[in-house]
């Protein structure tokens, strides 16, 4: 009859290594959370205290590099060592197909570490690529969150944005705006030019160094384009889109006042013959 003390008895250095297997596993992990990450928090963040991006993905690839260390160090510890060894073709098979199902999960944490490492790429960036654009949130193991204009978070995979290139319109400091505006051929190019800049001029956002510069851009069969250009300071902190809106409504405004005719109507020529016929009595 078996009993339940004889299958204790049994199995009891068994459920010894499984034993020593999650100890080892769960102190070699809690080690590198609570002792190594916070060293390389500090010192990350010593060497680079306006770079957050790069300080919270370390800590989380030390995490995940601690979890991986302590799976080999609980095996030897269990003493599956001679196990795993005797299982070479089954642990080589397993290799190989966690490699191809996982492909893209390992391409994304490649591509995590390469955004992160890039002193161009950090969070509060507004980014575009490929039709999308946004600002970036969070960048996480294996993708990266960005909140669109529209308040919408994309959940973009890290290996989009690191294999296409990303346009950062703000990473300068400044951010041009190009105001392009029709002006009749009967216009003073001199007045309509000082109207430009003058409306530039009236927006603290926008920047005194460069100065607003307005160009002829296009000489029109019925009209002359003209371009006004102009930086915004700050563009991280300022609303470039209302920028944008406020400076064309005070062009509009303005030249209208000094009585330019904006975008004058298109001169069509219309070809053809008209015949009248009269009728008697009238």
């Amino acid at each position: 009859m078996v009993t339940f003390e004889s299958l204790l008895s049994q199995y009891s250095a068994w459920f010894e290594s499984v034993g020593r297997f999650l100890l080892t596993l769960f102190a070699v992990s809690l080690l590198g959370h609570l002792l190594v990450r916070p060293a390389v928090s500090r010192v990350v963040t010593a060497r680079n205290p306006n770079n957050p991006t790069l300080v919270n993905a370390l800590e989380q690839y030390t995490t995940v590099l601690f979890v991986i260390i302590a799976i080999p160090l609980a095996t030897a510890a269990a003493g599956f060592g001679g196990l795993v060894a005797g299982s070479t073709m089954i642990v080589a098979a397993a290799t190989l197909a966690l490699g191809v199902a996982g492909q893209d999960v390992i391409g994304n944490l490649v591509s995590g570490l390469f955004l992160v490492a890039d002193p161009d790429f950090n969070v509060g960036d507004y980014i575009e690529w490929n039709s999308e654009s946004g600002t970036v949130e969070r960048i996480d193991l294996r993708v990266t969150r960005v909140r669109t204009p529209a308040d919408e978070v994309l959940t973009v995979p890290n290996t989009q944005l690191s294999t296409n290139a990303i346009r950062n319109p703000f990473s300068r400091g400044k951010y041009r705006l190009t105001e392009r505006v029709l002006v009749g051929y009967d216009t003073d190019l001199d007045t309509a030019t000082d109207v430009l800049v003058d409306a530039a001029r009236a927006d603290d956002r926008i920047a005194s160094d460069p100065e607003p510069v307005v160009h002829v851009t296009s000489l029109g069969e019925n009209a002359i384009e003209l371009s006004a250009r102009v930086w915004v300071e700050n563009p991280r902190s300022a609303n470039v889109a209302n920028v944008d809106s406020e400076f064309a409504t005070r062009v509009k405004r303005r030249l209208q006042d000094a009585d330019v005719t904006l975008a004058p109507a298109s001169a069509q020529r219309v070809d053809g013959r008209l015949d009248v016929s009269m009728e008697d009595g009238i």
